[in-house]
This record gives C-alpha cells, sequence and structure tokens, in this order.
C-alpha cells in the first residue's frame, strides 16, 4: 500500500480506544484500507484474563453504548479522547477493532476520526526523500492522548467490560474463543512495531511510497507506525507493554527494525 500524498486519514480510533481499554492504543488509520471487521486473526497463546461470560440477554445496543462510554470516560478528560467515545454501536466496533489490529488490518470503519489538518510531507535527503519530521509531528496529539492514559485504570475498565466484549467478539464470527487472546495479538503487534530514526520513500505518480522493498511489504498498521515517526511509535509502543503487564498478559516481542538506510 502506497503513502498518499493527501496523508492516511482517519486515526484508527484511539489506537483500539486502548484496545478497548487494553483495547485502544495505538489507531491512525489508512483510508483506502480494504479491511474487514471479521478478518481472522492469527492469535498465539497469552496469560488469559478470566472473567465470567453472562447468561443474561445482550443489552440493547443503547444500553451497552452508555455503558461502555461510561467507563471509558473517566480514562481521560481530554477532548479528542471524549471525541473518540461519542460514535454508536461503541462496544462492536471496539471489539472489530481488537479483531483488526491482531489480524493487521486497518480499522478505519470502526471509529471516524478526523484526518490530520497538515498534508504529508517529504524532505530531501541527499538524492532521496525522507518522511520530514513536520509529517510525524502531525500525529503527536494522537501518541499524547493515549500515551496520558493510566495503565491499571485501562486494565480495570477492560475487566468490567470483558464479559460484553467477549460477547461482541463471538458475535463477530468466533463463538466460543477467547478474547484475551486476540486482545494479547493487538498489543503484541503494537509492542512488535517497526521503529525507524529515517524512512526513506520516493514518488510513484501521485504517490509515495518506501523506498525500501521491505518497509513497503510491511502490512497496513505496520506502515502507520512507520508515518507517525520514532517519537510518537516509541510511546504507543511502551503504553502497549504497559497495558499487557497490567492485564497480565506476556507479549513475546521481536527486536523492532531500528536505524535508517
Amino acid at each position: 500500500m502506497s503513502i498518499q500524498r493527501s496523508v492516511v486519514g482517519k486515526t484508527w480510533a484511539g489506537i483500539l480506544l486502548t484496545i478497548a481499554a487494553g483495547a485502544f492504543i495505538a489507531f491512525v488509520t489508512i483510508r483506502h484500507s480494504r479491511s474487514s471487521p471479521a478478518a481472522s486473526p492469527s492469535v498465539a497463546p497469552a496469560t488469559a484474563v478470566t472473567a465470567p461470560i453472562p447468561d443474561d440477554p445482550p443489552l440493547q445496543p443503547a444500553r451497552s453504548d452508555s455503558l461502555v462510554r461510561d467507563t471509558l470516560a473517566a480514562l481521560s478528560p481530554r477532548n479528542l479522547y471524549q471525541e473518540w467515545l461519542s460514535t454508536d454501536h461503541l462496544l462492536e466496533r471496539l471489539a472489530a477493532i481488537i479483531v483488526d489490529l491482531a489480524g493487521d488490518e486497518s480499522p478505519n470503519r470502526q471509529l471516524s476520526i478526523p484526518a490530520p489538518r497538515q498534508r504529508f510531507s517529504a524532505a530531501r535527503v541527499g538524492s532521496s526523500l525522507a518522511i520530514s519530521d513536520r509529517s510525524y509531528a502531525r500525529y503527536d496529539f494522537f501518541a499524547n492522548v493515549i500515551a496520558s492514559l493510566d495503565e491499571r485504570q485501562v486494565a480495570a475498565a477492560y475487566h468490567k467490560l470483558h464479559p460484553l466484549l467477549e460477547g461482541a467478539y463471538h458475535l463477530l464470527g468466533y463463538p466460543g474463543k477467547p478474547l484475551d487472546r486476540v486482545t494479547a495479538r493487538a498489543l503484541r503487534r503494537i509492542a512488535d512495531a517497526p521503529v525507524r530514526e529515517e524512512v526513506r520513500v520516493r514518488k510513484a505518480g501521485s504517490l509515495y511510497v518506501y523506498e525500501d522493498p521491505a518497509l513497503e511489504a510491511l502490512g497496513p498498521v505496520e506502515k502507520q507506525f512507520l508515518r507517525m515517526g520514532p517519537r510518537n511509535t516509541l510511546l504507543l509502543k511502551e503504553q502497549a507493554r504497559q497495558i499487557a503487564a497490567a492485564l497480565g498478559m506476556s507479549l513475546q516481542q521481536k527486536p523492532p527494525l531500528v536505524g535508517s538506510r
């Protein structure tokens, strides 16, 4: 997938609303990705966060939205974060976001987040082009909001919402499957995101693509982190690790892609 000149529009739902409160950390979304909320992720085992599945009938959408919103609203007073919670069918969207991130699919259809005001920009580096610091800075506000969340409060919210979230996950087409495994996979994808101090790009018609074929071959989630810049990516990676630790989930980490070409 190429880098759009006008810039990857919407920010992913607060990167999964710290993974739905363990599900919403990193989300800056690729506008032209053709993702499906029901795409089946390959999930590695993780230490489970146990929670009972209720026998009660499912809540009506309006009531479940109210419960999820009330639970998550206390995590941050920032206006941007509160805007992320204003959508409807919030529970179902959060479950789909977790699945999308775990499967390296862009969750751009789940929560509508305004695109950065500034356009994507590249700077001349010798005979090549590289993503500019100004382009990275477009995502500072987003990374700052997510990094400001307290991982213990996020974990508490995830535990509280766990039965409802797991039920919504099952309705996506995964009956009987544990939510915690896919949540751990989504957090692991963030924790393992590649980091580069300099990302070279080149023009391909009206678009920018990564100069390094290995970067161009990455999935949409990893590419989005590269577009966010090393400072913002490192903030989100650390937040993912802290939330996973607060949830008692073990993330098998790969060494990040570091350095410059």
